[in-house]
C-alpha cells in the first residue's frame, strides 16, 4: 500500500510540473480544470505538496520492526489467506538461536583462519633456497619453470624403470584421504617436490599446511593456544618435511605426540632421509604408521638432466653446450647426476671441472670452492675491507655446529656470529655467512641451516683435515676428534686426505696415536674415541698402513684399541690378523663383546658415543643393526670386500644371535648361507669355516635353554 500511494504521489507530482511547462509552452492565460486552482494559490499548493513529500519519506524510512507493530490488531495481510501472528511487545533481549547458526559461523571462521595460516606456511616454505641457483628459492625455481619433476615408485619395489610422475601421484594419494611417506636419499628433491605439491592442492581449492618437522610442535602448539582445530575444516592437508631432522621421536615425546596428531587429521605426506628412516626413524615411531611408502627415484641423464639443462639455458643461467656431452660420455658422472642436487652443482661448475670430478666429494670441493670466490667478490664489492676468504669462514661454521653439539638444520645465528666475528657488527662475515646458511625463526629466536645438509658434512671434514695437517699436540687432538664422526663425514675426509698424496701423513698420525697411548691424565673415553678414529684414518688414507698398524698392534692390551686394529688389518688382507682376530673371539668374552657391541654403535642400536661398546646382558635390541648388514650382506659389493673382513663381520653379526638365543630364518638366513658358502675356497682355515657353519647351525634351530653360548663355536 505504501509503495502505491508514494507511486502516486510521484505521479501527481509529476503532473502538475508538466501541465505548468506545456501551460507556459503554450502562452494559456486559463490553465484547464482544477490546475486552475495551482495558479491562483501557488504557495498553498506548494505547501500542499511539502506535506506529501515529508509524508512520504517517513513512511519509505519507517523501521520493519515499527512497520510490524503497526499491523498488530490486523489478523490478515493482502493477499493472505493466513493469519499473521502478532508481535508480543518485547521486554528483554531474547538468547539468540544456536541450534546451527552460529556453527556455522564458527566452522567458517575457523577456515577463515585456517586459509590464513595455509597461506603463511606455504609462502615460508617457498622462501627456502636450494643448493643452485643459491639466489632463488623454492618458490622461484617454480615459477620460473625451473622445477623438473621427479618420478616415484612403492619403497618395496626398489627397481630402475619409470615410475609415477611425483606431484601429480603424491596429490591423487593425498585427494583419497591416505596418509603418505615419502623417502629420498640426501639431494633428492624431497622439498622441492614437496612444495610442488603444496601448489598443485591450493590450485585444486584445498588447504595444505606445510611444517617443518623441527617445527611442527610449535605450530601446533600456537594453533591450539589460539583456538584453531584442524579437524574442523576437512579440506586441510598436513604436509611435514624433514621427518630425519627430528632428533627426539621417541613414543612419548613431543614431538611423536604432535605427528600423531597431525596424522589423525589425514591427509597427510612427510618426508624424510631413507637412510635415516630405515636405521632409527621406522624403530622410533612405532606409533605411527602410514597408508603407503614411496620412494624417489633418481633422475636419468637422457630425461629428467636433459629437461634440466634446457630450463637453465632458457632463462640465461647455463650456456655450457658441452655439459650435456660430457655427461653422457662418462659412466661416472652419469651414476652422479641420478641425484638431482649434484646434477644442479654440476652445473655450477661447467663441463671443463666436471670432466676432473672422479667422486662424489670432488665434486663438493670444486663446487664450494667456485662459490667462496664468487662470494669473496660480492663481499669485497660492498665491503672493500673484507681480505677473508668465505671458505674458511663456513668451515669454521660447521666445526662450531660440531663442537658445540648444535642441530646443523637450527644454529643459533647470534651465538653463531658472536663466535664468528667477535663483534656482532662485522657485516662481511655475515654476508658470507648467509651464501650457504638460510634463516628462519624458531621458538622466537633466528636459527640457520646450510642450504644442504651434506654442505655441512663436508665443511666440517674440511675443517678437520686442515687441522690433521698441522702438528697437533695430544690435547689438541682430543680437542678435534674427541667427538665421533658420522660415516658420511668420515669419508668425505678420507677422500679429501687422499687427494693430498701425502706419505708422511700415516707416520705422523701414528705418532699421535702413541702419544695418545701414553698421556697422562686424557680421559678415557676420549682416548678411546681420538684412538679408534686415528687407526681409522691411518688405514684408509696411508700407503704404509698395514706396517704402521702392525707397530701399534704389538703395543696395545686393551680389547676395545685391539679390536679397532685388527678390524682394519684385516680390512688390508692380513690373514696373520684374521688369526690373532679368531683367536680372541674364541677366549676372550671381552674381546667379543667388544667386537659385538661397536657393531651395534655403528648402525645405531648402542645409543651412548662414549666407548667402549660392550654388548653385555641385559641385551639390547638390534633391529637398526640387523637391517642394515643384512642389506650389505646382499649387495653385490659385499663380495668385493676382502674374504678376512668378510669373515669378522660376519662371524660377529651371527655372534649378536647367538649370544641373545635368538634364531633366524626366511630371506635372512637364505643371505648369511650365500654369505658363508661364498667364503668357502677364499684361504680360510678348516677351523675358521667350521666355527661359521656351527654358529649358523646353532641360530637356525631352538637354542637350547641354559647352554653355554660359547660351546656352539669353541
Amino acid at each position: 500500500m505504501v509503495l502505491v500511494i508514494a507511486a502516486t504521489g510521484v505521479l501527481s507530482v509529476a503532473t502538475v510540473l508538466t501541465g505548468l511547462i506545456t501551460n507556459e509552452a503554450s502562452a494559456q492565460q486559463r490553465w484547464p480544470g482544477w490546475l486552475e486552482l495551482v495558479r491562483t494559490h501557488p504557495w498553498h499548493s506548494l505547501g500542499l505538496l511539502a506535506l506529501l513529500l515529508v509524508g512520504l519519506t517517513i513512511v519509505l524510512v519507517l523501521p520493519d520492526d515499527e512497520k510490524t507493530n503497526s499491523a498488530v490488531g490486523h489478523p490478515r495481510g493482502p493477499g493472505n489467506d493466513r493469519a499473521v501472528p502478532p508481535t508480543p511487545q518485547r521486554t528483554e533481549v531474547a538468547p539468540p538461536d544456536r541450534t546451527g547458526g552460529d556453527d556455522r559461523a564458527s566452522r567458517e571462521e575457523q577456515r577463515n583462519r585456517l586459509t590464513r595460516l595455509s597461506a603463511e606456511l606455504v609462502s615460508r616454505l617457498g622462501r627456502r633456497r636450494t643448493a643452485y641457483p643459491l639466489d632463488l628459492s623454492l618458490a622461484e625455481l617454480h615459477r620460473l619453470d625451473l622445477f623438473v619433476p621427479s618420478r616415484l615408485g612403492p619403497y618395496q619395489e626398489r627397481d630402475p624403470e619409470m615410475g609415477e610422475r611425483a606431484v601429480e601421484a603424491l596429490v591423487a594419494r593425498l585427494r583419497q584421504g591416505g596418509s603418505v611417506l615419502l623417502l629420498g636419499e640426501p639431494g633428492a628433491g624431497k622439498s622441492l617436490s614437496l612444495y610442488g605439491v603444496a601448489l598443485a592442492l591450493q590450485r585444486e581449492g584445498l588447504l595444505p599446511i606445510p611444517l617443518r618437522a623441527l617445527d611442527a610442535v610449535e605450530v601446533l602448539r600456537g594453533a591450539r593456544t589460539s583456538g584453531l582445530d584442524l579437524a574442523a575444516v576437512a579440506d586441510a592437508v598436513v604436509l611435514v618435511d624433514g621427518l630425519d631432522e627430528a632428533s627426539e621421536l621417541a613414543s612419548g615425546g613431543p614431538l611423536a605426540d604432535a605427528l600423531l596428531e597431525l596424522l589423525r587429521h589425514a591427509p597427510a605426506l612427510v618426508t624424510s632421509r631413507t637412510r635415516e628412516y630405515e636405521e632409527w626413524i621406522a624403530f622410533e615411531t612405532t606409533a605411527i604408521s602410514f597408508d603407503e611408502v614411496f620412494v624417489l627415484k633418481g633422475w636419468s641423464v637422457e630425461t629428467e638432466f636433459a629437461d634440466y639443462l634446457i630450463r637453465l639455458q632458457r632463462h640465461g643461467l647455463v650456456a655450457d653446450p658441452d655439459l650435456y656431452r660430457t655427461v653422457v660420455a662418462s659412466e661416472r658422472l652419469a651414476r652422479m647426476v641420478a641425484r638431482p642436487l649434484y646434477a644442479r652443482m654440476l652445473t655450477f661448475i661447467g663441463h671443463d671441472a666436471a670432466a676432473r670430478i672422479g667422486s662424489a666429494n670432488d665434486l663438493y670441493g670444486e663446487y664450494l670452492i667456485r662459490l667462496s670466490r664468487a662470494t669473496d667478490f660480492a663481499v669485497r664489492s660492498s665491503h672493500s675491507a673484507w681480505t677473508g676468504h668465505s671458505l674458511a669462514v663456513w668451515q669454521a661454521a660447521a666445526w662450531f655446529v660440531h663442537a658445540h653439539e648444535l642441530p646443523a638444520d637450527a644454529i643459533p645465528m647470534t651465538d653463531l656470529h658472536l663466535a664468528l666475528t667477535h663483534e656482532r657488527g662485522r657485516v662481511a662475515e655475515v654476508r658470507a655467512l648467509d651464501q650457504v646458511i638460510d634463516r628462519r625463526t624458531l621458538h622466537g629466536t633466528e636459527v640457520g641451516e646450510f642450504l644442504h645438509y651434506s654442505f655441512y658434512e663436508y665443511l666440517l671434514a674440511r675443517y678437520i683435515r686442515d687441522r690433521l695437517l698441522t702438528v697437533l699436540t695430544p690435547e689438541r687432538a682430543v680437542v678435534l676428534l674427541h667427538r665421533d664422526l658420522t660415516r658420511e663425514i668420515r669419508h668425505h675426509l678420507i677422500g679429501q686426505l687422499k687427494e693430498l698424496a701425502d706419505d708422511r701423513l700415516g707416520e705422523r698420525l701414528s705418532g699421535l696415536y702413541r702419544q695418545l697411548r701414553d698421556e697422562p691424565g686424557l680421559d678415557p673415553a676420549d682416548r678411546l674415541t681420538v684412538c679408534n678414529l686415528l687407526v681409522y684414518l691411518i688405514s684408509r688414507t696411508s700407503p704404509a698402513a698395514t706396517e704402521q698398524l702392525g707397530v701399534l698392534l704389538r703395543q696395545e692390551r686393551d680389547e676395545f684399541l685391539l679390536n679397532s686394529i685388527l678390524w682394519a688389518l684385516c680390512h688390508h688382507r692380513s690373514d696373520s690378523a684374521l688369526s690373532h682376530f679368531f683367536s680372541l673371539l674364541q677366549r676372550d668374552p671381552v674381546f667379543r663383546s667388544c667386537s659385538r657391541g661397536y657393531v651395534l654403535y655403528y648402525y645405531g642400536d648402542v645409543r651412548t658415543s662414549r666407548p667402549p661398546f660392550l654388548d653385555e646382558p641385559p641385551h639390547l635390541p638390534h633391529e637398526r643393526t640387523s637391517n642394515r648388514v643384512l642389506a650389505i650382506f646382499e649387495s653385490p659389493t659385499f663380495q668385493a670386500i676382502p674374504a678376512q673382513r668378510r669373515y669378522v663381520d660376519l662371524y660377529t653379526f651371527m655372534d649378536i644371535y647367538l649370544v641373545r638365543r635368538e634364531r633366524i630364518g626366511g630371506r635372512p638366513l637364505s643371505t648369511l648361507r650365500a654369505a658363508v658358502e661364498a667364503l668357502s675356497g677364499q684361504g680360510l682355515t678348516h677351523q675358521m669355516e667350521g666355527a661359521l657353519s656351527e654358529m649358523l647351525q646353532a641360530i637356525t634351530r631352538q637354542p637350547i635353554p641354559d647352554a653355554d653360548s660359547t660351546s656352539f663355536v669353541g
